[in-house]
């Protein structure tokens, strides 16, 4: 996977040639994400900076399980859903 990361998703679509459903993603229904390399901070002289999270209405994949470590080695998570498929408590669960 790694010698080949550069490779276009589109192109990976058309050398697999799944079957098309419109109503999913062609390759993976499902996508956990771990982010665990430093941010570097942004530092603008004279400006105040704050993070904002953007809202998101859609869920790109059935499900998304995000996890980011901490500078104290601490896991936040964020989990995203498809609510056509899973109710709250099926996703919490």
């Amino acid at each position: 996977a790694f010698a080949h990361q550069d490779v276009p998703f589109e192109r990976v679509v058309d050398e697999v040639q799944p079957v098309r459903d419109t109503s999913r993603s062609p390759l993976f229904q499902v996508m956990v994400v771990l982010q665990n390399a430093p941010a570097a901070g942004l530092d603008l002289p004279g400006l105040d900076i704050t993070d904002v999270e953007p809202e998101s209405e859609q869920a790109a994949f059935d499900l998304t399980l995000e996890f980011a470590e901490t500078g104290t080695g601490a896991l936040h998570g964020l989990l995203t859903y498809n609510t056509d498929l899973f109710d709250a408590a099926t996703a919490e669960r």
